[in-house]
């Protein structure tokens, strides 16, 4: 289990506020300043093929990374997302020997420091062969079930199994066109989402990894609402998800399809 940490929360503002601090230390060449004052002690920086854990590890890992971008293109923001607790972006970045490159990157905040980041990739890749050669994936056996569970809610329909068994009291659930805290609107979400979709068909899991605390997976599905890949982050506490963020790599997020012109 992760340790309990006394934890304040970071407003949307002040979650703006670290990225533009991180930034500026990034724009000095300071990597050292910018663990120190952005980054808790036991961060973790994980995607799918790396992990890194504490300062030293997240210097390397960074280093690594603006070494890789060196020699791309320029960049540009696709979203930028602060709430509480959390950042959340997509970036394009230009390569110069072929397709962009997209990448998406969630940070969580606990007492106005990053504590955990994940980063993934939407199209292409930053990094090189041989980058992380030595890196042992671990066993997402845990992963899978707890993400087979929100499959077989999905597959029968069952708002209220999802509401009551899968989240919190105080869950967050956010997309693209969703933004709903609590239990109950949570419930009506989906009631409302399945009534509107049907043959509801889980077709790959690309990715998957856990921690204690965290489920995050890429896979892709089918429906009367379209096929589509998403990307998916669940923060789980007590065995359930508190905190849910779902963004879209192929086709469109059901929550758009079902909802959009609402």
């Amino acid at each position: 289990m992760q340790p309990v940490h006394q934890s304040v929360e970071t407003s949307a503002s002040e979650a703006e506020a670290l990225q533009a601090t991180q930034v500026a230390f990034l724009q000095k060449g300071d990597i050292d300043g910018m663990v120190k004052a952005c980054y808790t002690d036991d961060a973790r920086m994980h995607g799918f093929t790396f992990r890194a854990q504490g300062h030293e590890a997240i210097k390397e890992l960074v280093n690594l990374y603006l070494e890789r971008l060196s020699v791309l293109g320029d960049r540009s923001m696709d979203k930028f997302e602060t709430g509480k607790n959390y950042i959340w972006m997509e970036m394009t970045i230009q390569n110069p020997q072929g397709d962009p490159i997209k990448v998406y990157e969630l940070k969580f905040l606990r007492s106005g420091k990053i504590y955990l980041q994940l980063y993934g990739l939407r199209q292409g890749t930053v990094w090189q062969e041989g980058d992380f050669s030595d890196f042992t994936p671990p066993n997402s056996s845990n992963a899978r079930t707890f993400h087979n569970r929100y499959l077989d809610f999905h597959s029968r329909g069952d708002a209220d199994g999802l509401a009551d068994d899968f989240f919190t009291e105080d869950a967050q659930l956010i997309t693209a066109r969703v933004d709903i805290a609590g239990r109950e609107p949570i419930r009506q979400m989906f009631q409302n989402l399945f009534a509107k979709e049907s043959g509801f068909t889980p077709l790959s899991v690309e990715n998957i990894t856990s921690d204690p605390d965290y489920v995050w997976f890429e896979a892709t599905v089918t429906s009367s609402l379209g096929k589509r890949r998403v990307y998916d982050i669940m923060l789980i506490r007590d065995g359930r998800v508190h905190l849910q963020l779902v963004g879209q790599l192929m086709g469109v997020l059901p929550t758009e399809a079902a909802f959009g012109s609402e």
